[in-house]
């Protein structure tokens, strides 16, 4: 049922959003991890480090590829929002509380901050850029340019942004839009949670995970168990989640 349906909303969608893929649908390698305290965001980079945010103290969690973990007090983040990596310098961290977004390198050392237009939320790299998600204004906008407002939004702000080279993607249940070139928007179809990686199109449904040509990349233990998704760089690693949950699957 998952395949039909979204291969029907690809075709509606035309071949200019999608890019073709020749990915064979993987093995059945997965796991599920057990996190203590409940998931804000998680992301996995592409030699398979697991980097888990969560509420308190320690704010960050790392699960090295190896299985030794690593864990980082955030002293600055009072109640963090979202989290993106950078796969070379380190990763980014907003802050719900004190409406600020801050930059920290490899050894969990502050590194820079911004003033954020209130209450940011996911962020993520695209590009050169660095985009958030205000849930005080409803916008998505970038830490370069914060008098642009991207895209506006007609829900909380509280849904998942991802960004491949020059074109972000926000989701939630109700509301999935493209940002390309920092500017113009366009919507996707609400049924799923859809993220960009690599330079294609992805979308979590209930039963499986597909990507831009309507291939299925993975099939779901069970349907409906997650939220949120993310993909490592070379997008042979995904993640699965659900805000305030303490799980994650991997699939690998």
């Amino acid at each position: 049922m998952c395949a039909k349906t979204i291969l029907s909303l690809f075709a509606a969608l035309g071949n200019t959003l999608f890019s073709a893929s020749t990915a064979e649908l993987p093995g059945s390698d997965f796991e599920y991890i057990a996190v203590p305290g409940r998931i804000i965001d998680a992301e996995i980079n592409g030699a398979g480090d697991i980097y888990i945010l969560l509420p308190g103290q320690p704010h960050l969690r790392i699960i090295h590829a190896g299985g030794s973990i690593s864990e980082f007090d955030l002293s600055d983040v009072l109640l963090p929002g979202g989290m993106c990596i950078d796969e070379q310098w380190g990763w980014f961290v907003t802050d719900e509380l004190t409406d600020m977004v801050y930059r920290y390198d490899n050894s969990g050392e502050p590194a820079d901050s911004w003033d954020s237009r209130g209450m940011p939320g996911d962020i993520c790299l695209s590009g050169l850029s660095v985009l958030y998600v205000s849930r005080a204004s409803g916008t998505i906008t970038s830490l370069e340019e914060p008098d642009d407002i991207l895209a506006r939004l007609t829900g909380s702000g509280e849904g998942q942004l991802s960004g491949s080279g020059s074109r972000a993607v926000y989701s939630c249940e109700n509301e999935s839009l493209i940002i390309r070139n920092y500017s113009a928007t366009e919507s996707l179809p609400s049924a799923g949670i859809w993220v960009t990686a690599g330079g294609e199109l992805m979308v979590l449904q209930d039963s499986c995970v597909q990507g831009g040509s309507g291939n299925v990349l993975w099939r779901l233990p069970e349907a409906g168990e997650f939220s949120r998704i993310s993909f490592s760089v070379n997008r042979n690693q995904c993640l699965l989640w659900s805000p305030g949950e303490g799980r994650i699957l991997v699939l690998r």
